[in-house]
Formats: C-alpha cells, sequence, structure tokens
C-alpha cells in the first residue's frame, strides 16, 4: 500500500506543526530528511520515542522532534513517522511537498483513520466517533464520542449480531438435514432473534437523547408580544443579545444563541411577538415564530405573572404541536411575588430567579433518567437508520416462526438483520458506506 502524507494539524501560523506519514516508506523517507546526534541515521531510531534534531527540506532546514511507530502497533496499523515542526504555514507546506518529492502521496480526507479501519486497528463506528470527537461542541457530545471512539458500541453491537450470526449458519445447515437439525435450530433461532429484539430496541430507545446529545436541544421562546422572551433570552444566555424595549414588536426576526448547561448544547430560538398585525416585516416574523415552535425540540410559552391567560394566548398554545414538550414560564415574577401554580416555571429575567431551574428543565429532556448514562448512546443517524432496518427484520423473523413457515424464510431474516448490524460495525458495509464516512473527515487524520 502506498505510503501516504498530510499536515495534521490546522492550517495557519502556531507554535508547532505536525506533518503525518503512514506505510512502508515512511522511515526510509524521514531517514533522508532528518539527521539527529543520537543516531547514525534515522532508521535506527527506537519506536515511540521523539528525537530532536535538523530537519532538511530544499532550501530550508528547521530544529524539530520526529518520532516513529512502528507497525503493527501504531494508530493505522503501518509504520508511521511524525515530523513536530516550528508550526509556520509556509514552512509545513515546504515538509509535506519534501515528504512528497521522496515518494509519499499525499493523503486522501480520513485516509489515515480508513487504514486503521481497513487493517483491523477501529470498527467502522469507531472510526466514526473520531469525527465526532474533534467536532464535539458539548461536555455530552465529547463523552459519548469518547466512549464509541475506544469501541464500547461496536463490542455491543458484534457481541449480538455474533449470536444471529450463529443462527443462521444453524438454519442453512439444518435445510440440508431437515429431519435431524431443524426443530432445534428454529427453537434456538427464536431464542437468539427474542434476545436481540429487546437489544435492538434498547439501543433504539437511546436514540433521541443521542439526537439531543449529538444537534442540541432546539428550544423556541414563544409568546404575544411584550411578554418578555427577549428578557428571557438575554438572562439565560447571561448577556445582551437582544434588544428590550416596551414597544411591541421590537423582535421582528428569530435570534438564535447557544448555551451549555451541565455538558449539554442548548440552541435558543428567541421568536418575535406573535399578535395580528397589518405590518408586512411584522407578519414575516409571526410566521417565522410559528414555523420555529413546530420544529423545535420544545418550547418556552411565556406569559406575563400578574395577568391571566388571554384568548390570545390560549390561540397561540394551540399552534403548538400536540407532541411538543412545553414549559409554561411566567415572567416576571419579582412583580408578583404572590402568585404561584403548580407545574409553571417563574423566573425574572431582572432578579434572576428561576432561570437556573429552567436550565435544568431542558437539560432534564436529556438527562431524563430512561437512559443509563454509562451505557451506549446512538448518536448517528446511520446508526439508527440501520438498527431500525435489524430490528423490522428481527420482527420478520419472529412472525415468520410463529407461523410456522418455511425454514429458508426465518433464515433469510435473520440473515439480513445480521447485516444490518454489521453495516454499523462494518463488516458487512459496503464500499460506498465506507467512504461516506470517511468523506466527513478532513485530510491528515
Amino acid at each position: 500500500m502506498e505510503t501516504i502524507a498530510a499536515i495534521s494539524t490546522p492550517a495557519g501560523a502556531g507554535a508547532i506543526a505536525i506533518v503525518r506519514m503512514s506505510g512502508n516508506k515512511a522511515l526510509r523517507i524521514a531517514e533522508g530528511m532528518f539527521n539527529c546526534g543520537k543516531l547514525k541515521k534515522f532508521s535506527d531510531a527506537v519506536p515511540n520515542m521523539m528525537y530532536y534534531g535538523t530537519l532538511t527540506v530544499g532550501d530550508y532546514k528547521d530544529k524539530c522532534f520526529a518520532v516513529y511507530f512502528k507497525a503493527p502497533f501504531t494508530y493505522t496499523g503501518e509504520d508511521i513517522v511524525e515530523f513536530q515542526c516550528h508550526g509556520g504555514a509556509r514552512l509545513a507546506r515546504e515538509v509535506l511537498s519534501a515528504c512528497l518529492d521522496r515518494g509519499a502521496r499525499l493523503a486522501d480526507k480520513g485516509e489515515f483513520t480508513k487504514r486503521a479501519f481497513l487493517n483491523g486497528k477501529l470498527a467502522l463506528s469507531d472510526a466514526e466517533a473520531v469525527i465526532d470527537m474533534i467536532n464535539a461542541e458539548s461536555g455530552a457530545q465529547l463523552k459519548a464520542s469518547y466512549r464509541m471512539m475506544t469501541g464500547k458500541l461496536s463490542d455491543e453491537i458484534k457481541g449480538f449480531s455474533d449470536r444471529l450470526l450463529d443462527a443462521s449458519a444453524a438454519l442453512e445447515a439444518s435445510m440440508d438435514y431437515p429431519e435431524e437439525m431443524e426443530d432445534e435450530s428454529v427453537e434456538d433461532a427464536s431464542v437468539a432473534v427474542e434476545r436481540a429484539i429487546k437489544e435492538v430496541k434498547a439501543l433504539l430507545a437511546t436514540a433521541r437523547t443521542g439526537g439531543y446529545i449529538r444537534n442540541g436541544v432546539d428550544v423556541a421562546i414563544a409568546g404575544r408580544a411584550n411578554v418578555g422572551k427577549s428578557s428571557l433570552l438575554n438572562a439565560l444566555c447571561g448577556r445582551e443579545r437582544a434588544i428590550v424595549t416596551d414597544i411591541a414588536g421590537t423582535t421582528r426576526d428569530s435570534l438564535e444563541e447557544r448555551i451549555e448547561k451541565d455538558g449539554v448544547m442548548i440552541n435558543l430560538i428567541d421568536t418575535a411577538g406573535i399578535r395580528n398585525t397589518d405590518d408586512k416585516v411584522e407578519k414575516l416574523g409571526v410566521e417565522r415564530s410559528f414555523a420555529a415552535v413546530e420544529q423545535a425540540d420544545a418550547v418556552l410559552f411565556v406569559t406575563p405573572a400578574g395577568e391571566p391567560v388571554s384568548e390570545e394566548d390560549e390561540r397561540i398554545k394551540d399552534r403548538i404541536p400536540k407532541d411538543a414538550v412545553v414549559f409554561e414560564v411566567r415572567s416576571k415574577s419579582d412583580l408578583h411575588p404572590e402568585e404561584r401554580k403548580e407545574g409553571v416555571l417563574y423566573i425574572s429575567s431582572k432578579t434572576g430567579e428561576g432561570i437556573e431551574e429552567l436550565k435544568e428543565k431542558i437539560v432534564s429532556l436529556v438527562k431524563d433518567g430512561t437512559v443509563d448514562a454509562s451505557g451506549n448512546i446512538i448518536v448517528e443517524e446511520r446508526h439508527k437508520e440501520a438498527l431500525g432496518r435489524a430490528l423490522a427484520s428481527l420482527l420478520s423473523a419472529k412472525k415468520a416462526i410463529e407461523e410456522g413457515l418455511p425454514t429458508e424464510c426465518v433464515a433469510l431474516d435473520v440473515r439480513q438483520a445480521y447485516a444490518a448490524l454489521g453495516e454499523i460495525t462494518g463488516e458487512t458495509a459496503d464500499e460506498a458506506v465506507v467512504d461516506a464516512v470517511f468523506s466527513k473527515f478532513c485530510v491528515g487524520k
């Protein structure tokens, strides 16, 4: 396999730039570029030890570190050499060019990690977690990605897919010897299918929480004009993000802001005040408000304390989707401390009352107690879709067994369930799926 090279640090100037090579020519290429007083030649380097020396690339030299990682105990499973030079953009490009001139080729997107997958160092789901770790913006996403990257999810899926593979093999064999094996193999398959159905359902049940972890919780702040929505956004953000006045209709478009609470990203959407208006611009804002409410994971329905819920409030509430999570929020609670109703959140943007409690309520959508925080959580849409197909095949197999359909029908469904699960770990994934996964990576990883 060709030796590949790439700059593995971000573009631009910095303290250090890392240029990485992987392949059987990496050590020989490095030997022609790097000199160290402790070594006659770099090919004598002790693996995993960093050496300080002079890197010569064309007309340029640099004092840098070099380290050799010996196959197969490396990230890619191949020989790897890394140069850690000074972080000038031009210098890093010169080092990379020297590697290419000596026989390496430029790595494709994610090719280092792809080689790790192809060489059996990572399951496909483990590799996906690498890019999730890189892109993680919240603590919860970072933790979920790390767990997946260390193979916990692939190990779990491989455990019950292996049982399905055994059941499939037994069913296939029984078709050749129906009198001796059929009854026993179908009975064993029934046990394996029932167990797999429970396991797949349990994983699928985590997908909603996984979506929140990956994308954050979309929270729309809705209500009629001048009830304190923008003030609430500012209080939640801890800064003056939205303009606040006593003039109705100040907010005419949706404002978005992101905050993090207990490791969970909350995507706040401050909507325009919903009311009947002849102003064309404000009408557009109201339409966008309803669109934001319909697409949100949760809605903060704001009405002011000390005022009865009006017919206009009720009309707005009727437009909120029935399956939406709605938090009833009474604003300006500092002006009406005597009003307190169960199930209602009282907040004051002025004093800060209820603000942290409201954040905790939103975070509870993710940490609702139904998902084991120490267990695997499905955060990838690809995994959710594959699990859904696996479950459909397992339920079909269960029905075929219950109805006494031919063994061939049961075997086909079990094989399809196994294939769907294998797409997650990569065991049955085709080239198009693998390429799609690694196309998300940057060059150098």
